[in-house]
């Protein structure tokens, strides 16, 4: 992309209500398909807020509470998240664009991306924590564009004040929200896991070069990320295999459903398993079993790959 995503704000509202899907680090799970540009906003608490965020795979940022506003948040198909301040009175949904709005979105190499393009607007850059940066867009003063290295999400804050984001963005007030707590693990460490759990857990197998990142959320999601030497646990990177199992209710039916709902080809497994190639994101796979209420993520960034894992049978149980 040539520079960072815009916030349409009055026409981000105006699109609901269809239920988005789960789905894993850089892709939506096989559970629904919302057509893309939907989205659904509800009002939430900050309990409720930090709840989930917490069962999302990557960081969601906002800018810290504000005693009086009522926190909106939008989720479209596509990955991208929305918190939007809403002053009391304010009905959720409501078709206003001049809200403070902070954005979380998907975007391929995000910091290089941010650099070049305020490179190339000649605007200056502010250091962030973590060694982010980010800077104030000057066709559209309203916003402040931030990302992180080896992120693949950008983060926009918006506020109809021109320089009110940029402050916000200063003081140090644009952080994450609760995220999932990853850790390294063991083969060892994921068959202990199953076993609390009491279902299985699928991975890729075995490989000594990589280290075993674990993340679990709050809702029951499991991921195995696969960490090349030299990347750290809990980098925002999404360029690395991840298998992810996650409870389904009827995985097997729902599988097969929204393998047909987009025309993807199904394929059959030993066990009398079902999987399917995302049409629309062919980095993702999607699996389920007869008779199992799991249903099996498999992402990686290159799509050839994702299929061979995936027709190869190499997504199996921890064991």
């Amino acid at each position: 992309m040539s520079g960072p995503r815009r916030l349409i704000l009055g026409g981000l509202i105006v699109l609901a209500v269809v239920a988005a899907g789960v789905w894993l680090i850089a892709g939506r799970g096989g559970g629904e398909h919302a057509r893309p540009g939907r989205a659904t906003a509800a009002g939430v608490s900050l309990q409720k807020l930090n709840a989930v965020a917490a069962t999302i795979g990557h960081p969601v940022y906002w800018v810290g509470a504000e005693p009086g506003s009522t926190y909106e948040l939008t989720r479209t198909d596509d990955g991208r998240i929305y918190i939007r301040y809403l002053p009391r009175g304010t009905s959720v949904g409501s078709p206003r664009g001049d809200f403070l709005t902070v954005g979380t979105y998907p975007q391929p190499r995000a910091f290089e991306t941010l650099k070049a393009t305020a490179k190339k607007q000649g605007a200056a850059t502010i250091a962030l924590s973590d060694g982010g940066v980010a800077f104030k867009d000057t066709n559209r003063p309203t916003s402040v564009y931030a990302a992180y290295p080896g992120s693949d999400y950008q983060i926009e804050v918006f506020d109809p004040l021109g320089g009110r984001a940029l402050e916000l963005v200063r003081m140090g007030k644009l952080v994450p929200l609760a995220k999932p707590v990853s850790s390294a693990t063991s083969p060892a460490g994921l068959r202990a896991l199953a076993r609390r759990l009491g279902h299985a857990i699928y991975w890729a197998g075995r490989d000594p070069k990589v280290t075993y990142e674990l993340t679990t959320t709050k809702d029951g999601r499991v991921y195995i990320r696969y960490l090349p030497p030299g990347a750290r646990v809990g980098n925002r990177s999404a360029n690395y295999l991840t298998v992810g199992t996650y409870p389904q209710p009827n995985a097997f039916e729902t599988v097969k459903a929204a393998a047909a709902r987009i025309q993807a080809t199904p394929i059959p497994l030993p066990g009398g398993g079902l999987a399917y190639i995302d049409t629309s994101r062919p980095t993702s796979a999607y699996i389920a079993y007869r008779g199992a209420d799991l249903q099996i993520e498999v992402y990686t960034p290159d799509r050839a790959r994702t299929e061979r894992l995936v027709t190869s049978r190499e997504i199996v149980p921890v064991g």
